[in-house]
């Protein structure tokens, strides 16, 4: 398989001087939700992506020409061995992805609501992004704030391991409730909208993380 990274912007990409209205976040999200929850039905997905029944139908014709979708015109939509191979591969890395909110307490509540990813021992793949650049990657995607947390002897806010999970409780509540482990790192998208904070984490995943894959 190609960079996942380059695959998923493939499909997202215009044709014919032609913007689609889904992004690479719309790819990863679709793929996800099948792995999770297939088959699922062309209208249901729309509703679950957030997009028009149209875009949906395009996104999908474009999932099968990189087969990594099948269409049971009863069932739904099903991923394909290739698509399976492709989210496990994903998730040998980004182990968690999430709706965050209610696990953030007032003490690092950065906006109404967040969406989270925990990324399995990945403490240097983050250093070598560099933490500003993940951030900027989420604001730049729509997020109001971001949060990197890094787990090693307890969980903290890097590069700093004063701001713990002594001095935060969220910060201790991520790390017992998502069963965080030594080199495991969290990254939060926080917004005003729940769809907003989704998508900006998405689509810096892909950037950040299917870079290497």
């Amino acid at each position: 398989m190609s960079n996942l990274k380059n695959l998923f912007y493939e499909i997202a990409a215009s044709r014919k001087g032609v913007k689609p209205l889904f992004e690479p976040a719309h790819v990863l999200k679709t793929l996800l939700l099948l792995y999770e929850k297939e088959p699922i039905g062309r209208n249901v997905l729309s509703r679950m992506l957030g997009i028009g029944v149209a875009s949906t139908r395009t996104l999908i014709k474009r999932l099968k020409e990189y087969d990594l979708v099948n269409v049971d015109y009863v069932g739904g939509c099903i991923l394909t061995e290739r698509g399976k191979r492709v989210i496990e591969r994903i998730m040998s890395v980004v182990r968690r992805i999430e709706n965050s909110t209610a696990i953030i307490e007032e003490d690092l509540r950065l906006a109404p609501y967040s969406w989270l990813a925990v990324l399995d021992n990945s403490i240097e793949l983050v250093k070598k992004f560099g933490i500003v650049n993940i951030r900027d990657k989420l604001i730049g995607y729509g997020a109001k704030a971001a949060l990197i947390v890094f787990v090693e002897e307890f969980a903290y806010i890097p590069p700093d391991k004063e701001l713990n999970e002594k001095k935060y409780s969220t910060l201790r509540n991520i790390r017992s409730s998502l069963l965080l482990k030594f080199g495991d790192v969290a990254i939060i998208s926080f917004a005003n909208g729940l769809n907003v904070a989704e998508k900006a984490l998405l689509n810096t995943l892909i950037d950040v993380v299917l870079d290497t894959c």
